[in-house]
């Protein structure tokens, strides 16, 4: 029969988040950077250029696209990898941009404030809160939806757009239309590939050494 302290403890455990011993780093447990997570750095950025590319040329709509998958690349890179998936997140489309032909190179460079908030805000709200990285719970789901796509592309997409306004590139009146395309075409693919990705890839990169729990280790 269990005591009134290991109920006490059970009930503890239940009500925390799924994700809390995830983020934890435990007693005894090194964290370090290393060579491992420069290599996983190049290697999402290598992988963001492709796939950031291909959503550009594929299904272009003026300077946006109305399916750009680099956005899953950028989130989930930065859920795994803290801020080494940060830095390939926001630099990956720069690169891309300038092979596609969707945005000159001042532009791209211009977008960078906005690629870091689409890249950072899904890794920020799941550390921040306990979420899990491969989303177990309900409150994982929003977290992940909620921030790390929806409110992510509603500030990356209104600073990409500023940013064409600013270059000229738009008019205040094709502003609302061209935000309103940005968002939708990077929310989409961020929602559907970043859940498939989460759900199914999380559980083998946390078992992996170049899992981040802190920011850079």
């Amino acid at each position: 029969m269990a005591t009134k302290t290991e109920a006490a403890s059970d009930e503890s455990s239940r009500s925390e988040p799924a994700g809390k011993s995830v983020w934890e780093v435990q007693e005894g447990e090194s964290r370090e950077s290393g060579p491992v997570h420069v290599i996983m750095t190049a290697l999402f950025i290598g992988i963001g250029i492709v796939v950031g590319t291909f959503g550009s040329l594929a299904v272009p709509i003026g300077f946006t696209s109305a399916f750009w998958p680099g956005q899953a690349i950028q989130s989930v890179g930065a859920v795994w990898f803290g801020a080494w998936g940060i830095i390939a997140g926001t630099l990956f489309p720069v690169i891309s941009n300038t092979i596609s032909g969707s945005a000159p190179i001042p532009v791209s460079i211009a977008y960078i404030p906005g690629n870091l908030v689409q890249t950072a805000l899904a890794a920020v709200a799941l550390k921040q809160f306990n979420g899990h990285p491969a989303l177990r719970e309900r409150r994982d789901w929003i977290l992940f939806i909620g921030i790390g796509v929806l409110l992510a592309n509603l500030l990356g997409s209104l600073w990409g757009t500023s940013v064409l306004l600013a270059f000229g590139l738009i008019t205040a009146e094709a502003f609302p239309v061209v935000w309103l395309g940005w968002m939708i075409g990077n929310s989409v693919p961020g929602i559907i590939l970043g859940v498939v990705l989460l759900k199914y890839v999380t559980p083998v990169i946390i078992d992996s050494k170049a899992f981040v729990k802190n920011w850079w280790a």
